[in-house]
C-alpha cells in the first residue's frame, strides 16, 4: 500500500486525513463538551433536528455526485486522461447546481410547515432557513473536495476541513453563547461553509486547465444507486433518534443519545483516514491491474484497523462511566450500557466502511443498496421494538446490528468479486483487547469503590494503564511487525523517522540490526 501510481499516494494521502480527522474530532470534542453546558439538554435535542434537516437536505440534492466524481475521474487519471476528469468536474458542478438550487428553494418555502410539524412551533422555521442555507453551500464544498480527491490532492482536502471544523463549530458556540441560542449553531455552519467554499474556488483554480465535454448520464447510472443507497443511510444515520423520540416523546433523551452517539465516534479517527485515502487509490488499480491488487491493498488496511480499533473500542467500553462523567458530568452518567455497546462494536462499523469503499471502487454500486436497506431494516426494528423497555439501550444494541449485518452482507458481496481479508490480524487483535480492557476495567472499579476518586483524577490514571498495557502485549506477542508501520513511513517526513524508529523498538520486537537502520520501515521512494 505504498503508492498506487504518481497521482495517489495513500501513505501520504492518509497521512492528510488523519490530520484532517484530529481537528475534526479535537474540535468535535470541545465542540460537545462546551454544547451540554451552553445550553440545555432540550435544546440540544433540537439541534440534533436541525443537524438531521442538514443531512436530510445534502443527501437529497448532492445525488451522490461527489461520489462519482471521484470515481470518474480518479479513473481518468489513472487512464492518463486528464481532460476527461475535467469534463467530469464541470458536468458534475453542472449538475450539483441544477438540483441544489431548486432544493433550497422549496426547502425555504417549506421551513414553516415543517417548523410546525417538527418543532411544533412556527417560529422554528428561522433555525431551518439558516440550516438549509448552510447545507447548500455545504454540498458545494462537498463537491469540491471530491474533485481534489479524485486528482489525489490530499493537501487541498486538509486545508477545506482545517478552516470549516474550527470556524463553524467556534462561532456557532459563540453566537449561542452571546444570546442567540440554538440559532447560533445553524449559523456557525452557514458563515464556516461559505468560508470553506472561498477557499476552495481559490485552490481549484488552475487545477485542471483542458476540458473535454463529458455527457452526464455516465455519473447519473452510477450514482444513482449510491444515492439511493445513501436515503438509507440517512435514515440509518437518524432513524433511531427520530423513532426514540416519537416512542419516548422528550427532546432531552433525543439530546442525550445525539450526545452519546457523536461522541464514541470519534475513533472513527483510526479508519476513516485509511478508507478515505484506498478509495480513489483501488478505483485506479482496479482499472490498471484487476482484483489480485485491490485484495492486497486491502489485506494491509484491514490488518491496521483490527490491530488498533478493537482494542480501542473495548478499552473505551471497560471505562464507559468514568468517560462519560469526565467529559459531559453527571447528566450523562446514566448512558454508560449503551455507550459501552456502541463502543464495543465499532470494529464492525470500521470494517463495513472498508468493503463498502471497496464495493464502491469496484463499480458494484447496486450491492450497496441492497446491503443499506437490509441493515438499516434491521437496526430500526430493533429500535422500535426495544426503545419503550430499554430506551437509548435499543438504539445502542439497533447500531450495533446494523454495523454487523453491513459488515457480513458487503463481505459476502465482495467474495465474487475478489478476496477480503476481514479477518486479517484479528486473532492477535483479541488478545490485545482482551489483555488492555481487562486491566482497565479492574483499575477502574478499584478507583471508584476503593479510593473513591474524581473521575478527572481516574482518567489519566487509566490512561497511563491503557498505554502501558496496549505496549507490553504488542511487545509480548509480537502483535505489530515492522511491515505494519509501513504506512506511517511513508507518509511522514524524514524528520519523523527517528520517533518512527523509536515507536517501532517499542512496539515491535525486531532482530539486530546494524545501527541507524530500521528494518523494512525504510523510506520508500
Amino acid at each position: 500500500m505504498a503508492e498506487t501510481g504518481t497521482a495517489f499516494n495513500v501513505p501520504r494521502g492518509t497521512a492528510y486525513i488523519t490530520i484532517q480527522q484530529i481537528v475534526f474530532y479535537g474540535t468535535s470534542f470541545f465542540y460537545y463538551v462546551l454544547l451540554v453546558r451552553i445550553l440545555n439538554l432540550s435544546q440540544v435535542g433540537e439541534v440534533s433536528l436541525l443537524a438531521a434537516a442538514n443531512s436530510i437536505f445534502t443527501t437529497l440534492t448532492q445525488l451522490a455526485l461527489p461520489a462519482a466524481a471521484t470515481r470518474f475521474m480518479s479513473s481518468h487519471v489513472g487512464s492518463n486522461d486528464p481532460a476527461s476528469a475535467s469534463g467530469v468536474a464541470a458536468t458534475s458542478l453542472r449538475l450539483l447546481l441544477a438540483i441544489a438550487g431548486p432544493g433550497l428553494v422549496i426547502a425555504i418555502l417549506a421551513s414553516p410547515l415543517i417548523g410546525t410539524t417538527v418543532f411544533k412551533t412556527a417560529d422554528s422555521s428561522n433555525l431551518l432557513i439558516v440550516t438549509f442555507a448552510a447545507s447548500f453551500l455545504f454540498d458545494l464544498t462537498a463537491l469540491y473536495g471530491a474533485f481534489f480527491l479524485g486528482l489525489g490532492l490530499y493537501a487541498d482536502i486538509l486545508y477545506q476541513n482545517i478552516l470549516f471544523f474550527p470556524l463553524s463549530r467556534g462561532l456557532g458556540l459563540a453566537l449561542a453563547y452571546k444570546g442567540l441560542g440554538p440559532l447560533g449553531i445553524p449559523l456557525g455552519w452557514a458563515i464556516g461553509a461559505l468560508a470553506t467554499l472561498l477557499l476552495s474556488l481559490y485552490l481549484w483554480k488552475g487545477k485542471l486547465s483542458h476540458s473535454r465535454r463529458y455527457p452526464a448520464r455516465p455519473l447519473l447510472v452510477f450514482g444513482l444507486p449510491l444515492f439511493a443507497a445513501a436515503l438509507v443511510t440517512l435514515v440509518q444515520g437518524w432513524g433511531d433518534i427520530a423513532l426514540l423520540q416519537v416512542i419516548l416523546g422528550q427532546f432531552g433523551n433525543t439530546g442525550a443519545y445525539y450526545i452519546l452517539v457523536s461522541s464514541v465516534s470519534f475513533l472513527s479517527i483510526l479508519w476513516i483516514p485509511v478508507a478515505g485515502a484506498l478509495y480513489p487509490a483501488l478505483s485506479s488499480s482496479f482499472t490498471r491491474e484487476g482484483p489480485t491488487a485491490v485484495s492486497a491493498r486491502l489485506a494491509v488496511a484491514t490488518r491496521l484497523i483490527n490491530l488498533t480499533v478493537l482494542p480501542t473500542g473495548v478499552a473505551l467500553a471497560a471505562i464507559a462511566p468514568t468517560a462519560l462523567e469526565a467529559v459531559f458530568g453527571t447528566s450523562l452518567a446514566n448512558q454508560a450500557v449503551p455507550f459501552a455497546i456502541l463502543a464495543t462494536t465499532l470494529i464492525f462499523t470500521a470494517q463495513s466502511l472498508l468493503l463498502i469503499t471497496t464495493l464502491q471502487s469496484v463499480s458494484r454500486t447496486r450491492h450497496i443498496l441492497g446491503i443499506s436497506l437490509a441493515a438499516t431494516i434491521v437496526d430500526l426494528v430493533t429500535v422500535g421494538l426495544g426503545a419503550s423497555i430499554l430506551g437509548t439501550t435499543a438504539g445502542a444494541i439497533g447500531r450495533a446490528l446494523l454495523a454487523i449485518t453491513t459488515m457480513l452482507l458487503a463481505w459476502f458481496s465482495l467474495r465474487r468479486v475478489l478476496h477480503a481479508p476481514v479477518a486479517q490480524g484479528l486473532s492477535k487483535a483479541l488478545a490485545l483487547a482482551f489483555l488492555t480492557a481487562f486491566p482497565l476495567f479492574t483499575v477502574d472499579s478499584l478507583l471508584i469503590v476503593d479510593f473513591r476518586l474524581a473521575p478527572l483524577i481516574r482518567v489519566p490514571l487509566l490512561l497511563g494503564v491503557f498505554v502501558a498495557c496496549f505496549l507490553a502485549t504488542s511487545r509480548g506477542f509480537n502483535v505489530f511487525n515492522e511491515d505494519d508501520l509501513d504506512l506511517l513511513n511513508n507518509a511522514l517526513p524524514k524528520s519523523f523517522s527517528p520517533h518512527l524508529r523509536r515507536l517501532t523498538d517499542l512496539l515491535v520486537r525486531t532482530t539486530t540490526r546494524k545501527p541507524g537502520e530500521s528494518g523494512r520501515t525504510e523510506r520508500r521512494k
